[in-house]
């Protein structure tokens, strides 16, 4: 199995079900729009009301580390 630990830290909050969550994971942490994409799912209107909460709380994240 493939390590995905790095690489998936900015998306710790999601919880994968099986391999092909955690490539797809791993495919949206290693991309340069990984805000645009969170950004798009708070548009979900199937998204949980907690996970929309994780999405915003790691925009702020994102937000944060891009001004240091």
């Amino acid at each position: 199995m493939l390590c995905y630990e790095n690489t998936i830290s900015q998306l710790n909050f999601i919880e994968p079900q099986s391999l092909c969550d955690y490539d797809l994971i791993n495919e949206v942490a290693s991309s340069e729009d990984l805000t645009s994409i969170l950004t798009t799912l708070l548009f979900d209107d199937t998204l949980s009301a907690n996970l929309k909460k994780q999405v915003k709380k790691q925009l702020r994240v994102l937000k944060a580390n891009k001004r240091n």
